[in-house]
C-alpha cells in the first residue's frame, strides 16, 4: 500500500473506532463533574461552555467561569477555564502558579484536560509577553491536544464540548475534510443539535469552498438560535463571507457581533483580517 493513502486509512480506522466506543458508552455514561462536588460551581462551568460554543457569548462565559470558582475555589479544571479566557496576562501566570501547586490533587482524568489548557494558557502568555518557545512545543502541543481528548471523549462520549474541542485540534492537525467527516461519524443523534456542531459544520464546508451548502447550514443555525441578541449567527455569516470574498457583506455582520459582545476573540480576529483585505483592495 503506497504511504499517501496509508495515513488517511489509519486515521479513519481511528475516527471510526472511536465512533464504536461513543456508540458502545453512550447509554451508561454520566454527567462528568470535572473534579468539583459542588453543584453550582458545575453547573456555572457548563454554562461557561455553552456560552462561548453554542453563542460566541465570550463576556458571559468568563463570568460563568469565574462564578464556577467562586463557589469552589479548589475547582482546578474550573481554574484552568478562567485562564484561558482572560485577557490578562497578570492573572493568567497567578492562575497558572495555583494550579502548578493543586495539580496532584485532581484525578487522571482530568489531568487530561489541564495538561492541554495549561499548554494553551503558556502559549497565550508566551504572545503576550512576545516570548519564543521552544520549537518543540506547538508540534507537541498539538499531539497531545490530540491524544488527551481522544481518550477523554472514549470514556465520557457525553461530554459535548469536549468533543467539540478535539473535533477542533483534527481540524487543525488534519483538514477541514477529516474534521467534518469526524464530526458527522463521533456525535449523538442528539449532539449533532447541538449549535456549535451545526455551525461549525457551516464553517467546515465553507473552509472547502462549499459555499451555497455553508450558507444553507448557517441559515439553519440562525432559525435555531432565533434570537438577533446572540452574536455567533453574524461571526458564522461573516466567516462565510469573508472566504468568499463578499468584503462588505462580511464587514456589516462582522461588526454587529462585536456590538453585541466586544470580546469575541474570533470576531475580533476576523474583522481585523477583513479590514485588511478591505484595504488592500483599495486602489
Amino acid at each position: 500500500m503506497k504511504i499517501r493513502y496509508f495515513f488517511p486509512l489509519l486515521l479513519f480506522i481511528t475516527i471510526t473506532s472511536c465512533k464504536q466506543k461513543v456508540h458502545n458508552q453512550i447509554t451508561t455514561t454520566k454527567e462528568y463533574n470535572y473534579g468539583t462536588q459542588n453543584d453550582s460551581a458545575l453547573f456555572h462551568f457548563n454554562k461557561g461552555w455553552e456560552y462561548i460554543m453554542d453563542y460566541g457569548q465570550w463576556t458571559l462565559s468568563e463570568n460563568a467561569f469565574r462564578k464556577a470558582i467562586a463557589f469552589d475555589s479548589s475547582f482546578v479544571i474550573g481554574k484552568s477555564l478562567v485562564g484561558k479566557i482572560s485577557g490578562d496576562v497578570d492573572e493568567r501566570i497567578t492562575l497558572l502558579n495555583e494550579i502548578g501547586q493543586e495539580k496532584n490533587k485532581i484525578n487522571n482524568d482530568d489531568q487530561l484536560l489541564l495538561e492541554v489548557t495549561v499548554a494553551t494558557i503558556k502559549l497565550f502568555n508566551a504572545r503576550d509577553q512576545k516570548q519564543k518557545l521552544n520549537a518543540n512545543f506547538y508540534p507537541n502541543f498539538k499531539k497531545i491536544a490530540e491524544n488527551n481528548y481522544r481518550e477523554f471523549i472514549h470514556k465520557y462520549p457525553n461530554e459535548t464540548y469536549i468533543k467539540a474541542e478535539y473535533i477542533e485540534v483534527l481540524q487543525s492537525n488534519y483538514g477541514s475534510k477529516t474534521a467534518l467527516d469526524s464530526l458527522y461519524l463521533l456525535t449523538t443523534e442528539k449532539q449533532k443539535k447541538i449549535p456549535f456542531f451545526i455551525s461549525y459544520a457551516a464553517t467546515l464546508e465553507s473552509d472547502l469552498g462549499n459555499y451555497k451548502k455553508a450558507l444553507l447550514i448557517a441559515d439553519k443555525f440562525n432559525s435555531k438560535i432565533n434570537d438577533t441578541t446572540i452574536p455567533q449567527p453574524y461571526v458564522l455569516y461573516a466567516s462565510i463571507y469573508l472566504k468568499m470574498d463578499s468584503l462588505s457583506l462580511a464587514k456589516s455582520q462582522i461588526e454587529k457581533a462585536l456590538e453585541l459582545d466586544p470580546k469575541h476573540v474570533f470576531a475580533q480576529r476576523f474583522k481585523n483580517k477583513i479590514d485588511s483585505k478591505i484595504n488592500n483592495d483599495q486602489p
